[in-house]
């Protein structure tokens, strides 16, 4: 997928740019020819560590525990993904000064490079072992002329890889948690947690979802959550009588109120694990089913 909307053969320019963590603010740093090309050789190696993953390309889903490395991606104007897409669409970032002393202050880094067509592609990075050499200083040596030498500079450190790739459709994810450092996901998450909810509630006729909406906000699996359900494009055609056979399953009381069903409070993230495909049962001998809970899933093409 990366390949069709950026050329790695012929990149044609590349600029490094630092995020500061205290204000959040973005700069340039001027680079060598050198840096260039090491920075050219990590996007590879990120395009590379993708085509080396089992499996096809999986849309991100905000409320999966990610442990291995799969290949993910999601659009780049999903409304969870805002901060990573403006740094796609910023345009040019002032010269950063007095870099050295900024330097402990690097929240992240990136690479801008631009192919023979002039497609853009941004390769995103957290900063914590780029600045891991700085605190090395004057313990750090080097090789010269058979001999080793105290390196007295401050030293940064590019990593093998990026933690994403940023291209003008997509943004695809080698190290999702990462990636949701960076992109700020659970606060906007939990920004929009209420929302997603009412859309839930909307759809999902036959059950009542009021107290949950009151404190979602406040509970960020269950947002999670929340947010992936109301992705779902098939809420209307959820069936009463599945759901209350799953909960009672798994221990859920449902109680009929004014026409919808409500759970007790502490039944509220089974509920919505149940919705968001998260619990299950599977009967494969004579005892009966027996009830499942996956917090790390992948959905299985027949």
């Amino acid at each position: 997928m990366i390949e069709d909307e950026f050329d790695l053969r012929n990149i044609q320019d590349v600029n490094f740019a630092v995020a500061l963590r205290s204000s959040g603010k973005r700069y340039f740093v001027a680079t060598d020819a050198q840096i260039k090309n090491a920075l050219k050789d990590v996007i590879g190696a990120t395009v590379a560590a993708f085509e080396q993953l089992d499996g096809d390309w999986e849309l991100h889903d905000i409320s999966e525990d990610y442990g291995d490395r799969r290949p993910v991606y999601a659009p780049r104007d999903t409304d969870y993904l805002t901060e990573l897409s403006a740094i796609f669409d910023a345009g040019e970032f002032s010269d950063m000064a007095n870099a050295q002393q900024r330097a402990h202050d690097i929240d992240y880094y990136f690479g801008v490079f631009y192919d023979s067509q002039g497609r853009k592609a941004v390769g995103i990075k957290k900063g914590t072992q780029l600045k891991g050499t700085l605190a090395a200083r004057n313990k750090l040596m080097r090789l010269a002329d058979d001999s080793l030498r105290m390196v007295e500079e401050d030293v940064l450190k590019l990593d093998r890889e990026f933690d994403a790739i940023i291209t003008d459709k997509h943004i695809f994810m080698l190290k999702v948690r990462s990636v949701e450092y960076l992109a700020n996901i659970v606060e906007h998450v939990a920004g929009a947690a209420a929302n997603k909810v009412q859309e839930i509630h909307q759809k999902v006729a036959f059950v009542d979802f009021s107290r949950i909406q009151e404190d979602i906000a406040k509970h960020p699996k269950m947002a999670r959550m929340a947010a992936s359900i109301a992705t779902r494009n098939d809420l209307e055609q959820i069936r009463q009588d599945r759901v209350e056979e799953l909960a009672e399953h798994h221990g859920l009381v449902l109680k009929e109120i004014d026409g919808r069903l409500q759970c007790r409070r502490q039944d509220e993230a089974k509920l919505l694990e149940i919705l968001d495909a998260r619990r299950y049962q599977l009967d494969l001998t004579e005892t009966g089913p027996v009830p499942y809970r996956a917090t790390g899933r992948q959905k299985v093409n027949p």
